[in-house]
């Protein structure tokens, strides 16, 4: 009796169970579950701000090279000791901004944003579309003190505002090729060369001996020809072409002959994305020949200051005495240094907990729109080549 009474106590006990068990197990369930959701949606998070930080930290420091490489590399002069006085065969009857950018003796120009500079507070970024550049407002931005020259017109309605303009020209040696040796006259119309001389034609160029004579104009010629030709061009077929002048000297083979590259460094918009980013104007060929094109998703600011050495007997031409943007720039041949900040944005948006912040961008305290983005400013001061006087 007593082992059927066992074994059916034994049988109920294995029936089911109970609703307030039931109740109990799902209460406990629905609790890991949910806590299963919160560390996969705070992974998840952790891991889109860490990734959208690793993007702007990459853009930032990609961006900064690029400058910096373009900036260490202006002003050569190959194996020359020292710059000499270069004459100009560009016209300079095509508009204001052909002087601005190929000035012969200029390394370096840049124009400031109205309303940035050192202990400026720019504020003006409430919303994206304050980042959409505009045509018609070329005197918004300003370079050289007491100059006032405004924006080149080849950069019209592509910049955007709140952001500095770095222009630079760099000439780059082209190795192998010289004068072929049979000598030549100042008046002849053409440079006889060794070689075919690759440059293309409406190439920016110039040439020197390093002693007697430099001379830069608008090559004429292709890149097929043995030849350079600074022969007389109108301002668009293309710009700026030549004056018609002789040659500053008879080269012959100790002649060098430089591509010289004219690089604009700005902060444009590309409506496709709908991001700012870093861009670059290459004016190599002329001004009608530019090409524009974006490096760098994301960069929402570029603040440029330029370190003045003054002149003697008041400096030394070794050391910056002032850092000053580019609209207080008194002479240019005295700038030896450049202080670049950016301020590089993520392109996703990380939610109402990024607040709107005030970074220190080269002096300019700079407050961004609040959008939820990341941001990170990135620094760097550069010295420029074959500016500072070594004794």
């Amino acid at each position: 009796m007593n082992k059927h009474q066992n074994q059916f106590t034994k049988a109920r006990a294995q029936c089911g169970l109970s609703l307030i068990e039931l109740m109990v197990a799902l209460a406990l369930g629905l609790l890991v579950i949910a806590a299963m959701i919160q560390l996969f949606a705070g992974n998840r998070a952790t891991f889109a701000s860490n990734e959208a930080l690793g993007r702007v930290q990459e853009n930032g420091r990609f961006s900064m090279e690029i400058i910096k490489r373009e900036l260490r590399s202006g002003n050569f002069y190959g194996t020359c000791a020292a710059q000499i006085p270069v004459r100009n065969h560009l016209r300079t009857d095509c508009g204001d901004e052909i002087t601005e950018v190929f000035d012969d003796d200029r390394a370096i120009i840049g124009w400031e944003f109205l309303g940035t500079g050192v202990a400026a507070d720019y504020d003006a970024l409430t919303d994206e579309s304050d980042l959409i550049p505009s045509a018609g407002n070329l005197d918004r931005w300003r370079s050289t003190a007491g100059a006032n020259h405004s924006l080149p017109a080849f950069l019209d309605g592509r910049v955007v505002p709140g952001s500095d303009v770095i222009l630079i020209r760099v000439p780059e040696p082209v190795p192998g090729i010289t004068q072929d040796g049979t000598g030549m006259a100042a008046s002849d119309s053409t440079i006889d060369l060794s070689a075919n001389s690759t440059l293309e034609a409406g190439q920016i160029v110039l040439t020197t001996n390093c002693s007697t004579g430099a001379d830069l104009f608008h090559n004429r010629s292709g890149s097929t020809q043995s030849e350079l030709t600074a022969s007389a061009g109108t301002c668009s077929t293309p710009g700026p072409g030549n004056r018609g002048l002789n040659w500053s000297t008879a080269y012959n083979d100790t002649m060098q002959i430089f591509r010289v590259r004219v690089i604009a460094f700005y902060i444009g918009y590309n409506t496709t994305t709908g991001e700012p980013g870093l861009y670059r104007a290459d004016l190599s060929r002329g001004i009608s020949n530019a090409v524009h094109e974006e490096l760098v998703g994301g960069v929402e600011s570029m603040q440029v200051l330029y370190g003045y050495s003054s002149p003697a007997p008041d400096g030394d031409g070794q050391s910056v005495d002032f850092w000053i943007s580019g609209d207080q720039v008194p002479d240019w041949d005295y700038v030896i240094g450049t202080r670049i900040a950016l301020l590089v944005r993520s392109s996703e948006n990380m939610g109402a907990g990024v607040l709107r912040r005030t970074f220190d961008l080269a002096g300019t305290a700079f407050t961004h729109p609040q959008d939820g983005r990341l941001r990170q400013p990135f620094f760097a001061s550069i010295s420029l080549r074959n500016q500072q006087l070594v004794l």
